[in-house]
């Protein structure tokens, strides 16, 4: 399959944003382990999940619109009709020691986490692709994840997950 085939069957499947999110949330387990959160219950990873995804708009970090979408798979998943989402660190595990931390993942499409983010700090994403369709959706997901980290509702979530937290 071509990778104008596969944008294409992205684009005409209603659920190819949401379709992934069971897989996600299985994957996000290790992910949170990194962060030193064990054993986190069914429930509390999809609350972190769909936190996460809102603050996106329920697309990958780095989705812009377009006639065909502007994120895809790896080529080995171009068959598929549906985003197999990546958790990305936006501060890159390539560059700090403290990347592991629950406020740095998010949702990424295989291409924008190796051809866009391609190893740098968001903050240079942004700087790099600076007035880019691109970098505006970057600093617009920062901006709502910003606010969410600053929300009651994001501390009574973190105050359930300390439960979890290694010693």
């Amino acid at each position: 399959m071509s990778l104008h085939d596969h944008r294409s069957a992205l684009s005409v499947n209603p659920q190819a944003y949401d379709q992934d999110l069971p897989r996600v949330r299985m994957t996000a387990i290790s992910h949170l382990r990194d962060c030193g959160f064990v054993r986190v219950p069914p429930a509390l990873v999809d609350d972190f999940v769909n936190l996460i995804f809102e603050t996106q708009n329920r697309k990958p970090f780095f989705h812009v619109e377009g006639p065909l979408p502007f994120c895809w798979n790896a080529p080995k998943e171009w068959g598929t009709n549906h985003i197999l989402y990546q958790w990305g660190h936006l501060r890159s595990r390539n560059q700090n020691v403290d990347a592991h931390d629950i406020h740095n993942l998010c949702l990424m499409s295989a291409r924008c986490n190796g051809q866009v983010q391609t190893s740098m700090d968001i903050d240079e994403v942004i700087q790099w692709l600076d007035g880019s369709a691109v970098a505006k959706r970057a600093c617009e997901v920062l901006e709502r994840r910003r606010a969410l980290f600053e929300s009651e509702e994001w501390q009574d979530f973190l105050g359930r997950m300390r439960g979890f937290q290694r010693r």
